[in-house]
C-alpha cells in the first residue's frame, strides 16, 4: 500500500461543513480522521445551511471561491466558470420540476466546473463522492475519475424511505452505481437495498459514520442551561421537521406529563420553516414550563445534554443511518426510535434502547419503560456505549475506509493505468 504521506484522497461533498446537517458534519469528521493517515482535499459547492428559498442547485451556481487548510484538510469551495453563472442560476430554480431544465443544467454544470475542479484533482489517487444533493456533481466526479484513470468511490446516503422509482433508483444513480469502483453503504439495510436494485454485492462495503462529540466545557453550563441539565429530562435532538417525529413526541409527552410531573422535555435543533404548521404546534406546547426549545447550542453543550438525558427520543420516520442514536449511545444514554429496518441496524430492541411503532401510545409505553426503571436504563446505556466502541468509533470507521481505499492502491491502480 502507498505510504500514507504520499496517498491523496479527494472527498467531493456538495454541501459541506460548517453547513448544518448530518452528512455535512460527518463528512467533515471523516476528513479530519483520514487526514491523520494521508493527504485529504475536500471539494464542495456550498458551505451554507440549506435555505428553502434557494436549493443547492442555485447555491452551487452562485458560490464564492475559497481555498484553505482546516484541521490538516485542504478545503476548497469551488467556483463555476463565470460565463455559466446566470444560466445555471436560472436552470437551478427550475431543476426540481422540469426535466428539460435538469438536462440542460447537467450540461451547463459540467462545462462550468470541469476546468475549475481539475487543478485539485491532478495528483489525486482516488475520488470519493459523498452524496447529499447535486447529482450533477456526482456525475462530474465520476467523469473526472475516469479521465484520470483513478478509482471512483461513491457514498449514496440512501434514505430508508427510498422506494423503487425514487431518485436513488433513477437512471442517473444506476449509472453512478455502475461507474463506481466501490460503493460505501452506511448500514446493512442500505447494502441490501443496493443489491435488490441490481448492484453487485462485491462492490459494496458497509461503513457507518461515527459520533460527533466534543468534550464538555463547564463554562457553557451556567444559568438557565445549568437549571435544565439538573432536571430529569427526555431529549430530542434533530432538525425540527415532521419527518424527525418531534410532533409525535410532543403529543406523547402531553399524554404522559400529567402522570409524571417531574420529567421535562428538551428539544434541540434548527427549524427550516418557523411559520409552518408543525412549528406552531411547538410554540403552543412551549406554554408548558416543562417543554424547552433550544435552536443553537455549542458542540460541547450538545455532549452535556446527551450525557445528562434520561433518554434520547427521536421517533424519525426517515434516516440513512441515525447518527444521533449513536451519539447518545456513546454517552451511556438509552435511546428510543421507530422500529424501522435502518434503526434495527443500529439499535437492538431491549438492549441499547426501545424500538416503538409510529403512534403515541407505543411511544408513551417506551418512555415509561425507561423512565420508570433506572437500573434497566443504566444497563441499556452501558450496552450502547460498548456497541459504539466496537462498531461505530471513528478509529474503527477510519480503518475500514482506509481498507476500501487500500483496495485501489499500488497493484490495482497500476493495472487501471496500464489499461489506459
Amino acid at each position: 500500500m502507498t505510504a500514507a504521506s504520499d496517498s491523496h484522497t479527494v472527498l467531493w461533498v456538495p454541501r459541506y461543513w460548517p453547513a448544518v446537517g448530518g452528512t455535512e458534519f460527518h463528512s467533515h469528521e471523516l476528513a479530519i480522521h483520514l487526514a491523520r493517515e494521508q493527504r485529504v482535499t475536500v471539494l464542495a459547492h456550498c458551505t451554507k445551511t440549506e435555505n428553502t428559498q434557494q436549493p443547492l442547485t442555485v447555491s452551487a451556481a452562485q458560490t464564492y471561491h475559497s481555498d484553505e487548510m482546516m484541521d490538516n484538510v485542504r478545503t476548497v469551495e469551488l467556483t463555476p466558470n463565470k460565463a455559466y453563472v446566470n444560466i445555471l442560476t436560472w436552470l437551478g430554480k427550475h431543476h426540481s420540476k422540469n426535466k428539460i431544465a435538469r438536462f440542460f443544467y447537467q450540461l451547463a454544470f459540467s462545462q462550468a466546473y470541469e476546468h475549475t475542479a481539475k487543478p485539485y484533482l491532478h495528483d489525486a489517487d482516488r475520488i470519493h463522492f459523498i452524496y447529499n444533493g447535486l447529482t450533477e456533481a456526482a456525475n462530474l466526479a465520476a467523469q473526472q475519475a475516469e479521465a484520470l484513470n483513478i478509482p471512483f468511490i461513491f457514498t449514496p446516503n440512501i434514505l430508508d424511505t427510498s422506494p423503487t422509482g425514487s431518485d436513488w433508483d433513477s437512471a442517473s444513480f444506476h449509472s453512478l452505481y455502475e461507474r463506481a469502483d466501490k460503493l460505501v453503504a452506511l448500514t446493512d439495510h442500505e447494502a441490501r437495498w443496493l443489491v435488490e436494485h441490481g448492484v453487485s454485492e462485491d462492490k459494496i462495503s458497509v461503513i457507518p459514520y461515527g459520533p460527533i462529540l466534543k468534550p464538555r466545557d463547564p463554562s457553557h453550563e451556567y444559568g438557565d442551561i445549568a437549571d435544565l441539565l439538573s432536571n430529569r429530562f427526555i431529549l430530542f435532538l434533530g432538525r425540527l421537521v415532521p419527518s424527525k417525529g418531534f410532533n409525535l413526541l410532543l403529543n406523547a409527552f402531553e399524554k404522559m406529563s400529567s402522570e409524571d410531573p417531574n420529567t421535562h422535555l428538551i428539544m434541540i435543533g434548527p427549524t427550516v420553516d418557523k411559520n409552518s404548521a408543525p412549528m406552531h404546534q411547538v410554540y403552543e406546547q412551549l406554554n408548558s414550563p416543562r417543554v424547552h426549545l433550544l435552536q443553537d447550542i455549542s458542540q460541547p453543550l450538545k455532549t452535556a445534554f446527551l450525557e445528562e438525558a434520561a433518554v434520547l427520543c427521536v421517533p424519525s420516520s426517515s434516516e440513512s443511518l441515525g447518527g444521533v442514536y449513536i451519539e447518545a449511545m456513546a454517552c451511556n444514554t438509552p435511546v428510543i426510535a421507530l422500529d424501522r429496518a435502518v434503526s434495527r441496524c443500529v439499535i437492538e430492541h431491549d438492549s441499547e434502547g426501545i424500538l416503538v411503532t409510529n403512534d403515541e401510545h407505543s411511544l408513551v409505553d417506551g418512555l415509561r419503560i425507561i423512565l420508570d426503571n433506572p437500573q434497566l436504563a443504566d444497563e441499556m446505556g452501558q450496552a450502547g456505549k460498548k456497541k459504539v466502541e466496537e462498531l461505530f468509533a471513528w478509529p474503527v470507521v477510519t480503518k475500514k475506509m482506509l481498507g476500501v481505499y487500500g483496495l485501489f492502491d499500488d497493484s490495482l491502480s497500476s493495472e487501471i493505468k496500464k489499461v489506459a
